[in-house]
C-alpha cells in the first residue's frame, strides 16, 4: 500500500531543517519511493544560538537541554505546517513523519565513566501531539542497546537505492562529517561495508565563519587559491581516528569547534586561505585513504557516487579525484536525485521499516551484535 509521508533532517552542519514529502511503498529489496516536494527551512536565529551552546562542553546545562527538546520539537512542527502550506499539502494525507532530530551529542563508544550513547533532541511525541500525526524519531538508541555506534544509519537505504549486479560502488556522503557506503557487486546487506571516514564539511565551514564570516566555502573557489600548509596537514592526517578500524563513527566531538580553533590559532601565522586550502586537502584525502586502509583486497571501485553538501564544492571533488587517481566520480543528482535530501529520503526509507517491524541497522556498518527495529512511534489520535 502506498503510504504519504514527511521526513525531516538536520544535519551537523547545522545548515537548517531539510524536509521533503514523498511516497513509499513496500519494503526492503521491494521498496519504491518518490520524492514529491522538497524545501530547507533555515533554523530561527535565537534557536540556532541556543542548539550551538547545547553542542559545547562548557556552555550546555540541563536546562538549556530539556527546554531546547521541547523547542526544536516545535520548530520542527512549524516547519512541517509552513511545508504543508507552500505545497498545498493536507495534512489529514499524510500518514506519518519521520524526524531525526538536532544530534547533540554523540559517544561512540564508552569513554572514562561515560556509556556509548547518543542524543537527538527534538522530542517525537511532542511532534507528533503539534501536528496530530505519528511521527517516527529517535533512530539511533535501539543499535547502541545492541553494541553498535548508532551509526552511520543511511547505508541501508543505500543498499535498497544503490545495490547493482554489474558494479561496485561508494556511496561517498560529505556532510559536516564524510561517511561512506561500499555496495559490492552483487552483495547482500550482510556484505554492505560502511564507516564514518572523519571530518567532511565540518572544519571547512568553521575556518570560514572564523577567517572570512562566510557560511561556507562556495565551489570551493577560496581553498583554490590558497596553498597546502604541510605541517599542519601531516598533524591532522595522523590523528588517531584515521587509523582506527571499522565499525566506527564520529561527530563534532573530536573534529569540531575546539579543534579547529586549535588549528587555526596553531597556524595563524599563514594566509586564511592556506588554511581552507588545508583542510579541504584534508577531508579529500582522509576520504581516499579511508578506501586504501580499509577497502583493500576487495574488488576494484567502478564508481565514487558523491552526496551531501561537500558535492557542491567543485575544488573537493577534484582533490577526490586526484587523490583517487580515478575520473569514475559522479554526484548523486545523475541518478536523479538530490543531495541536499538524500539523508531526508533515507530516513523516510527507514521510518517506513520501522513501521512495518522490519529491522533496518547495518549491523556489518554499525558494530551492532544483531539487527533491530530502528526508532521510536509516537502515536496520536487524529
Amino acid at each position: 500500500m502506498k503510504k504519504l509521508a514527511i521526513s525531516m533532517m538536520s544535519g551537523t552542519s547545522l545548515d537548517g531543517i531539510d524536509i521533503i514529502f514523498g511516497e513509499i511503498e513496500g519494503s526492503k529489496e521491494t521498496t519504491k519511493v518518490e520524492i514529491l516536494h522538497a524545501k530547507t527551512y533555515p533554523y530561527e536565529k535565537n534557536l540556532l544560538i541556543k542548539i550551538k551552546k547545547a553542542i559545547s562542553l562548557d556552555a550546555s546545562t540541563s536546562k538549556l537541554l530539556c527546554s531546547l527538546n521541547y523547542e526544536l520539537a516545535e520548530a520542527y512542527s512549524k516547519c512541517v505546517f509552513s511545508f504543508c502550506k507552500d505545497f498545498n499539502i493536507k495534512m489529514d494525507n499524510i500518514n506519518f513523519i519521520a524526524n531525526h532530530g538536532q544530534t547533540i551529542y554523540h559517544i561512540a563508544e564508552d569513554e572514562d565513566d561515560y556509556v556509548s550513547s547518543s542524543m537527538q533532541l527534538g522530542d517525537g511525541s511532542i511532534l507528533a501531539n503539534l501536528t496530530k500525526t505519528m511521527v517516527v524519531s529517535n533512530f539511533r538508541m535501539a543499535d547502541i542497546a545492541r553494541g553498535g555506534n548508532g551509526a552511520p544509519l543511511v547505508p541501508y537505504a543505500n543498499y535498497v537505492l544503490f545495490k547493482s549486479n554489474q558494479t561496485n560502488r561508494i556511496l561517498q556522503n560529505i556532510g559536516g562529517i564524510a561517511n561512506l557506503t561500499y555496495l559490492e557487486k552483487n552483495c547482500k546487506l550482510d556484505d554492505v561495508i560502511a564507516f564514518d571516514n572523519g571530518p567532511g564539511n565540518m572544519m571547512i565551514d568553521y575556518a570560514m565563519q572564523r577567517l572570512y564570516n562566510k557560511a561556507y566555502d562556495e565551489s570551493g573557489l577560496i581553498a583554490k587559491s590558497g596553498y597546502i600548509i604541510k605541517q599542519m596537514f601531516d598533524e591532522v592526517i595522523n590523528h588517531p581516528y584515521f587509523l582506527k578500524k571499522p565499525p566506527k563513527s564520529t561527530g563534532r566531538e573530536l573534529f569540531g569547534k575546539e579543534y579547529c580553533d586549535y588549528l587555526i590559532n596553531k597556524y595563524n601565522q599563514f594566509e586564511k586561505q592556506d588554511l581552507v586550502c588545508t583542510l579541504t586537502n584534508i577531508t579529500a584525502y582522509t576520504i581516499v585513504k579511508s578506501y586504501k586502509t580499509f577497502l583493500e583486497g576487495y574488488s576494484p571501485l567502478d564508481e565514487i557516487i558523491v552526496t551531501g553538501g561537500g558535492s557542491r564544492n567543485n575544488t573537493l571533488l577534484d582533490l577526490i579525484r586526484y587523490y583517487s587517481k580515478s575520473d569514475n566520480v559522479c554526484l548523486l543528482e545523475d541518478y536523479g536525485y538530490d543531495s541536499d535530501y538524500f539523508e531526508s529520503l533515507a530516513f523516510l526509507i527507514l521510518a517506513n521499516e520501522t513501521l512495518l517491524g522490519n529491522a533496518s541497522n547495518v549491523p556489518n556498518a554499525t558494530g551492532a551484535d544483531d539487527y533491530v527495529i530502528l526508532g521510536q512511534i509516537s502515536p496520536v489520535r487524529r
